[in-house]
């Protein structure tokens, strides 16, 4: 994963040059007027579904309707398909995404639904996460070490939680077993919320979750987190270690959300979008929220999104023929 550190320090440096997006001269009434569909492809609750409603609140322009239509299904492809298919007859498709629906989840099929890198141009950078390893509150394990000894002592019942299969969490649980040896249980579930209820229940020994998933859980004494995929620890962990202190470098992640268009959308209508987004992520308001969720909040040009998705679409590549995983099955 180091070469996640050299993309992020590049999109730090760019995020600095950034200025704000001029206005868009000369669109139509009828542009202005726009209405814009922010498209999710997870179900409502989750990190995803949470910051795009958040756009959704903040991205509006004068005469513009700004609305979200959650289509999960697929690891987030059926979202992405309707995006690259939409006609500009109703209006304006977005994809609001996590990363992995464009890096990871293409790499996982034969014949993925998209081509993430020519059927989408980039809007923007939103925001990002990490994730972590947690278990139940009441477990005696505390450290990650303490974990992988209870694992190697459940064999088959040391199963781990995941918010569906190709996700980024599944592939995790994966790179640990690669990293340590110890053959974890992947048991998918639809979203992060049943996943989690399953382990506070004793259903499921363990879960790699997105922080924002699961703070809120730690802070009130339902779950311990063990270890953060940040590279530095987070300032609402800071006795968590992340997985690079744990011994483990290779399970470091962060996971940006961007906004996509279809490749179709007229540079123009790019533009103004763009504009309307960029003052979105400008409002203080917007940037609290985010917090509040437990999002990072960041502002980068389209390019730099797009250097990052090639980066991890590249990446996703070799860690995806290293463990083997595929969901055509």
């Amino acid at each position: 994963m180091s070469n996640f550190k050299m993309d992020r320090r590049s999109f730090l440096r760019s995020a600095a040059a950034f200025g704000l997006l001029s206005g868009i001269p000369g669109l139509s009434a009828a542009q202005q007027s726009e209405i814009i569909k922010l498209m999710v492809g997870f179900p409502v609750g989750g990190p995803a579904d949470s910051i795009t409603r958040l756009l959704a609140a903040h991205m509006g322009a004068p005469g513009s309707t700004v609305i979200v239509e959650n289509r999960p299904g697929a690891s987030g492809q059926i979202a992405a398909d309707h995006v690259k298919r939409a006609s500009t007859n109703d209006g304006v498709s977005l994809l609001v995404t996590p990363s992995s629906t464009l890096s990871l989840v293409p790499h996982l099929y034969k014949r993925p639904m998209y081509d993430s890198l020519n059927d989408f141009v980039p809007v923007g950078y939103v925001c990002d996460h990490s994730f972590g390893l947690a278990v139940t509150a009441d477990s005696p394990i505390k450290t990650v070490e303490q974990f992988i000894d209870e694992a190697k002592k459940r064999g088959k019942d040391a199963t781990y939680a995941s918010a569906g299969n190709g996700t980024g969490m599944h592939l995790l649980g994966s790179i640990f077993t690669r990293e340590t040896g110890v053959p974890l249980t992947h048991v998918a579930y639809r979203g992060t919320a049943p996943g989690l209820q399953d382990l506070i229940g004793g259903h499921v020994f363990s879960t790699f979750n997105p922080l924002p998933t699961m703070l809120e859980l730690s802070r009130s004494g339902r779950l311990r987190i063990l270890a953060v995929t940040n590279p530095e620890r987070v300032s609402n962990l800071p006795d968590v270690p992340t997985f690079n202190e744990a011994g483990l470098p290779a399970l470091e992640l962060v996971e940006w959300y961007g906004v996509f268009a279809s490749a179709k959308l007229s540079a123009k209508t790019q533009s103004y979008i763009q504009t309307l987004l960029d003052n979105a992520l400008q409002k203080k308001e917007f940037a609290d929220s985010a917090r509040k969720l437990e999002l990072e909040p960041r502002r980068a040009p389209a390019q730099t999104l797009a250097g990052m998705l090639q980066a991890d679409y590249e990446k996703w590549a070799v860690l995806v023929k290293e463990t083997g995983i595929s969901l055509d099955a």
